[in-house]
């Protein structure tokens, strides 16, 4: 069971440091104790299922995402920023992602010509 709360503690902290937001301000979105939440992210106490689902709610992450394990042989680096990228993504307007494809595109084609 350690591995299991050590696993969901780190990502805990990797959504809300990816959401750029502090401890502080995630217990204020949640009205708890800030330091409930570095408790959590330490591992040092076992959160409830409810307060787990709160979180990710907070961080705009699937509840799940916060026990996904990757797979051995992944690029942990790559998964990292492409988990990054999405959080950022999942807080535009359609004609903010839709430049940002653009753009994405646009480096994609340019970097095929090099």
């Amino acid at each position: 069971m350690q591995k299991l709360l050590k696993h969901v503690s780190e990502r805990i902290r990797f959504y809300r440091k990816a959401a750029n937001l502090t401890q502080e301000e995630l217990s204020e979105l949640l009205n708890i104790d800030r330091s409930y939440i570095g408790k959590i992210e330490r591992g040092e106490v076992n959160a409830s299922l409810d307060t787990i689902e709160r979180i990710a709610l907070a961080l705009k992450v699937d509840p799940f995402e916060l026990f996904h394990k990757q797979s051995k042989g992944t690029n942990k680096d790559k998964r990292d920023f492409i988990e990054k990228i999405n959080i950022i993504l999942t807080n535009q307007k359609i004609e903010e992602l839709k430049m940002l494809y653009d753009v994405i595109r646009t480096v994609q084609l340019y970097k095929n010509i090099k």
